[in-house]
């Protein structure tokens, strides 16, 4: 099985088929914004893992997935799917009257392709109910995470920032209320007095939450407190716990200067 990645999954490191630029003027990207995708070599492809990552240029990114998938199509090849970081994740139910649950709808639009088997990698949705109706299979980066942090830091406790924490990986976390995307409350108690404290979720945006959390465990009494994340979405959210916490680990599911845990060694297991 070939692997193909699109261009916002080229920083990862694997020996991997990626999209051709135009012959005219060496781009993949044309002046008016529109992608090019070619890939020469389709026709020697019999059947490929195309990895994906939803971040940076959601919209862009999915405009290259969708055009290798229906090109991947056209030439029979057997189709397997590995999202490091799924675009559209955190919009995983309808919250308002007349919006959409765009995580579940992008499901359905790449599932519509003869994708055998969807792969990702702590996708937000991953508690919700709903997933059951599509064929993925979630890869989970913690082990990877801990693997990083025992190399740095003995005898810790692991919470996460808030419920959220709780639902998508069992582990205990805040009460919280938003206000606004830096305002965060936190509420609750942790047994963290005198403790190393690991603070993990699943991804960094502004950097609200992780703040708030590191706030309310030094009051509590922790000692070192540390953060994870499977997923750095903005530069601006992870700069900001980068200079709150006293270390930060972050995978590389998105391209990100600031990570520090490699999940190649995930992916491949959808190679399996």
């Amino acid at each position: 099985m070939d692997i193909i990645v699109t261009p916002p999954a080229e920083h990862l490191e694997f020996d991997a088929v990626q999209l051709d630029s135009h012959p005219q003027n060496e781009s993949r990207l044309f002046p008016d914004g529109e992608v090019y995708v070619q890939v020469e070599s389709v026709d020697d492809i019999d059947s490929a893992l195309v990895v994906h990552s939803g971040q940076p240029h959601p919209n862009r990114g999915l405009a290259y997935l969708s055009g290798l998938l229906e090109l991947l199509t056209e030439h029979d090849v057997l189709l397997t799917l590995c999202f490091t970081y799924v675009p559209y994740g955190m919009q995983d139910e309808s919250f308002y009257p007349g919006t959409l649950n765009y995580a579940r709808t992008l499901l359905k639009q790449v599932t519509q392709y003869p994708v055998r088997q969807v792969y990702a990698v702590d996708p937000h949705f991953s508690h919700r109910d709903w997933v059951a109706s599509f064929p993925v299979t979630h890869l989970h980066a913690f082990p990877l995470v801990q693997e990083r942090v025992n190399e740095d830091l003995d005898d810790f406790v692991v919470v996460g920032p808030d419920l959220g924490a709780v639902d998508r990986f069992g582990i205990p976390g805040f009460e919280k209320t938003r206000s606004g995307a830096y305002e965060v409350e936190l509420e609750g108690e942790l047994d963290v007095e005198g403790r190393n404290v690991l603070v993990f979720d699943d991804l960094i945006e502004t950097g609200g939450t992780m703040v708030a959390a590191y706030d309310r465990l030094t009051r509590q009494g922790a000692d070192t407190v540390v953060a994870a994340a499977v997923h750095g979405v903005l530069d601006d959210g992870i700069q900001r716990v980068r200079d709150t916490y006293d270390g930060l680990y972050l995978t590389n599911s998105i391209a990100s200067d600031a990570a520090n845990v490699s999940i190649e060694p995930l992916v491949r297991t959808a190679l399996e």
